[in-house]
C-alpha cells in the first residue's frame, strides 16, 4: 500500500536498514516480492557482508533472488554451516520448550559416569530416576540449587547434558570442573531477563555472552548461522539458542530435546559445597 502511494523502497531506518532487509529477516514473501518489484536494492551490504539478498539466499525464499542481476551464491563453507546449524536446531524438536529459569550445560565426549565423578559424586550413588522420584523436593528452592540432572546424549560427537531449574549449569566453577580435556557450554534463561551463555575449555573459563540477540557487525559467524537475525522462525522459540550452545561445546546430536526435559529420567547429582553458590 505504501509503495503504491509513492513510498521510497530503499528508505533507511535508524540502523541504516531498508524495508527489504526487514522483509528478509521476517522471511515475508509478499513483502519481498513487492519491494523487489519496486526496485529495492537487493545486494548492497547493510551489516558486514550481509545484504538483504544474501540473507534471503539462506531461506526458502532464495529462488526469488538467486537469478537477479548481481547475485552470487553463498560460499560452499557458509552454506554448509547454515545446513548444519539448521539440522542441530531441528534436533530440539517441533514443540515449544519450557525455558523460564532453565539452566542447561552441554559437554562433549564425556560419559554420564565421568561427568558425575567430575562433579564430585560417586556414579554408583546416582541411579537413573524419573521426574517423580527425584532425590530432592522440587518445590524447595534451596534443595533444587544443590542438585543437577545428568543425561547422556548420543551424537557425532555426543556427550552429556546437565540440567537444573536454576543457573548452576551455566556457573563458571561447575563448567571449569567438568571441562578438562574438552569443552562445556552452559546456558541460563534468566526469568528476570536475558539468556546468558558461558564457555569453559580445558578447565578454564573462557567468557560469558548474552545469547539470542540480533547480531551486530562484529558478531561471530555462528550467530548468523543459527539465525538470531531471523524474526519469523519455523522452529520453536529459542530452539536455535540451545542448538547454538550445543555447537559451542562441539556436540553434533540428532535428539537434544529429551535430554533437556527436567521430567525425563536422568541421574541426579548433589553438588559439593565448593560448587554451590
Amino acid at each position: 500500500m505504501l509503495l503504491e502511494r509513492g513510498a521510497e523502497a530503499d528508505a533507511r531506518d535508524g540502523r541504516e536498514h531498508t524495508p527489504l532487509w526487514h522483509a528478509a529477516c521476517a522471511v515475508d514473501e509478499t513483502a519481498v516480492r513487492a519491494l523487489i518489484a519496486a526496485g529495492a536494492d537487493v545486494w548492497t551490504p547493510q551489516l558486514g557482508p550481509w545484504s538483504p539478498g544474501r540473507l534471503l539466499l539462506t531461506t526458502p525464499l532464495a529462488p526469488l533472488v538467486a537469478e537477479l542481476p548481481g547475485a552470487r551464491p553463498l560460499p560452499a563453507g557458509e552454506a554448509a554451516a547454515f545446513r548444519e546449524a539448521d539440522a542441530l536446531t531441528a534436533a530440539f524438536g517441533e514443540q515449544e520448550i519450557w525455558m523460564e529459569g532453565l539452566g542447561v550445560c552441554f559437554v562433549r565426549d564425556l560419559s554420564e559416569d565421568e561427568v558425575i565423578r567430575r562433579l564430585g559424586a560417586d556414579p554408583a550413588a546416582c541411579p537413573r530416576t524419573g521426574g517423580e522420584d527425584m532425590p530432592f523436593d522440587p518445590t524447595d528452592f534451596d534443595e533444587v540449587d544443590r542438585y543437577v540432572g545428568v543425561a547422556a546424549v548420543p551424537g557425532s560427537p555426543g556427550g552429556c547434558v546437565i540440567v537444573q531449574d536454576g543457573f548452576m549449569p551455566s556457573d563458571a566453577a561447575l563448567l571449569e570442573a567438568i571441562s578438562a580435556g574438552t569443552e562445556a557450554y552452559g546456558i541460563y534463561v534468566n526469568p528476570k531477563g536475558g539468556t546468558h551463555g558461558t564457555l569453559a575449555r580445558d578447565g578454564e573459563y573462557q567468557g560469558n555472552e548474552e545469547v539470542g540477540l540480533t547480531p551486530h557487525q562484529a558478531e561471530p559467524p555462528a550467530r548468523w548461522h543459527f539465525r538470531f537475525w531471523q524474526t519469523t522462525q519455523e522452529f520453536p522459540y529459542a530452539a536455535n539458542v540451545f542448538a547454538y550452545g550445543c555447537a559451542a561445546a562441539g556436540l553434533r546430536i540428532a535428539d537434544g530435546r529429551r535430554a533437556m526435559d527436567l521430567g525425563a529420567p536422568r541421574r541426579w547429582v548433589e553438588l559439593p559445597p565448593h560448587l554451590i553458590r
